[in-house]
């Protein structure tokens, strides 16, 4: 009973200006705070650097190639800073985050959003190495973010923001190793909010649907991807803009959430995960498109190996 009603206790303080009634951590305002975004060069992650600047916050941009991250910081002025650094590069992020401290004197906010989307393929039939480029972006590069700027979030006493998907409970036909990632990503999360919470630092994931940005749709463009979506009803596929990702990110930043999610439609398709994915799957195996899609995945490989 006691567990069931801190369980319970815990939904009630997710819910917003509820839950300020019932215990839940008090807002984290960004303005005057340092956010540390990855994938800052364009996308969901430009788009939250520029979100979180209008709110007051000073930026660290972090990505993989500089000149768009200091176009993005000229846009900004004051208060923006890039740093060249790959996720799959601890040496590089623990430089970031190092230089980050010492041009704003500490970090506030981690959002790590740094992702990339892999080929279309089965998993009998995906590059081995395309796979684990997967995995090494998508989960261990959140995980090097994390560990790069921990010490300075908890000296802050202030928040990380993993940036996950639909696709951490959605199934991942002909996108298993995105899917296996953000699945991971949520597990990081969960861990993270119960080891830090002593530090006074919380955490917390964004499961955030199909985003319109090049990453959605180079993915889209796909055959394969399209017969998949050809299949999933139309609100489901439907892109939402990278504004309002972004704002949906930063607000849940603001009140130390440990679960965002947006659209409005993945919500209750989250609380409701136990019986959704059960009946995902069975639609999925059964589905001739997708039947197909697979077959057709399956027949181009072949036909590369041949």
């Amino acid at each position: 009973m006691r567990l069931a009603g801190r369980s319970a206790m815990r939904l009630v303080r997710a819910i917003p200006v509820v839950g300020s009634r019932f215990g839940a951590p008090p807002r984290l305002d960004l303005d005057g705070r340092v956010v540390f975004v990855t994938g800052a060069a364009r996308g969901l992650g430009a788009q939250i650097a520029r979100a979180a600047h209008a709110r007051g916050a000073r930026v660290a941009l972090v990505g993989r190639t500089l000149g768009p991250l200091e176009d993005l910081a000229a846009e900004l002025g004051d208060g923006a800073a890039s740093f060249k650094a790959d996720v799959t590069d601890a040496a590089a992020l623990q430089r970031a985050a190092d230089g980050a401290v010492a041009a704003f004197g500490g970090i506030d906010v981690v959002i790590a959003n740094a992702g990339i989307a892999p080929p279309s393929e089965t998993v009998a039939t995906i590059d081995p190495d395309d796979f684990e480029h997967t995995v090494e972006v998508d989960l261990l590069g959140q995980w090097r973010t994390v560990r790069a700027t921990l010490p300075a979030v908890i000296a802050r006493r202030g928040h990380i923001a993993l940036v996950g998907s639909i696709y951490a409970f959605f199934n991942g036909v002909l996108a298993a190793p995105y899917a296996v990632s953000k699945a991971g990503v949520e597990q990081l999360s969960r861990a993270l909010r119960v080891e830090l919470a002593q530090h006074g630092v919380t955490a917390g994931i964004a499961y955030l649907g199909f985003i319109d940005t090049d990453l959605t749709s180079d993915a889209f463009a796909d055959e394969h991807a399209a017969a998949i979506r050809s299949a999933a009803p139309g609100f489901i596929t439907r892109p939402m803009s990278a504004e309002a990702a972004a704002d949906a990110v930063l607000s849940g930043v603001e009140r130390r959430a440990a679960q965002v999610t947006a659209p409005g439609w993945v919500g209750p398709l989250l609380a409701a995960r136990t019986l959704t994915t059960a009946v995902m799957d069975d639609v999925l195996i059964h589905n001739p498109r997708v039947n197909g899609a697979i077959r057709s995945a399956e027949a181009v490989a072949s036909q590369s190996d041949s």
